[in-house]
């Protein structure tokens, strides 16, 4: 686990969005190129910050058992010597485009952790060294403090790549409220891996420790960050093909912070 803090200068009225951008699998031949250039241009278009979720190239090389040549991208197939590095400059060419100063931080995915475990090579150090970003982990703690003035207001956020799935929406779900649930006191919560874009708010409620006695409200609100990995491709098996997956939507959630009152929009 990571902890970090993020601060955002603002002034009274202002709004920001927060986006998730991961489960890109650069390099897979489902890889979405359209839904990608659609986003980045959101992004810029609305100046997002944005936290990368992991996943960020497919990773997958002949020594791996998940390993299938009709899954490569066409135009990596002739440099099969130098995947990994093929995959992460198209990664770059993509992060050229984005404001790195409005990049919260980088998580890595179970596809580059399995390039760390087995080859040593951490793809999301790399990515971090090279544009001077913050390193996520797995999992993190980010502390955003919008600061204007001698003013803060802080929002805490949880996100990780992620775990589980599966085929019904409901499972899909499941990471997001087993976390939520282990949370003492959490913002906003982004999670990713499933490969699905949902989101939603939650309301906790209490009451003050001294003071009069009033019902408090606290909103958390989550999202699953998205995917841009296609579920059939005409041509050849991918994998959602093979376990049977449904349709998947490819493109970003995002959450739209208003720091003075607290208010959070969430779309998708």
């Amino acid at each position: 686990m990571e902890m970090h803090e993020f601060v955002i200068p603002y002034k009274n009225g202002e709004s920001f969005y927060i986006s998730g951008l991961g489960d890109l699998h650069i390099g897979n031949i489902a890889h979405n190129k359209d839904a990608m250039k659609n986003a980045v241009k959101f992004l810029n278009d609305n100046q997002c910050y944005i936290i990368l979720m992991g996943d960020l190239i497919d990773a997958i090389t002949h020594t791996d058992k998940r390993w299938d040549i009709q899954s490569i991208a066409p135009e990596y197939r002739d440099k099969t010597d130098n995947l990994i590095s093929e995959q992460y400059e198209t990664l770059c060419n993509y992060l050229d485009m984005l404001d790195p100063t409005k990049i919260i931080g980088v998580h890595t995915g179970n596809h580059e952790d399995k390039i760390r475990e087995r080859d040593s090579r951490n793809i999301t150090y790399d990515l971090c060294r090279d544009y001077d970003l913050k390193y996520l982990g797995y999992e993190a703690w980010t502390r955003i403090k919008f600061k204007r003035d001698s003013h803060t207001e802080t929002f805490k956020v949880f996100s990780s790549h992620g775990y589980g799935g599966g085929k019904l929406p409901q499972s899909k779900m499941t990471p997001v409220f087993q976390t939520i649930n282990q949370l003492d006191d959490v913002d906003l919560v982004m999670i990713g891996h499933v490969h699905d874009v949902a989101v939603g708010r939650v309301e906790r409620r209490t009451i003050p420790s001294t003071g009069s006695l009033y019902l408090k409200k606290k909103t958390i609100a989550w999202m699953l960050t998205g995917s841009f990995l296609t579920d059939r491709v005409d041509g050849s098996i991918t994998y959602p093909e093979k376990k049977g997956y449904g349709m998947t939507k490819n493109g970003i959630a995002t959450f739209k912070v208003y720091p003075e009152s607290r208010k959070i929009h969430v779309s998708c």
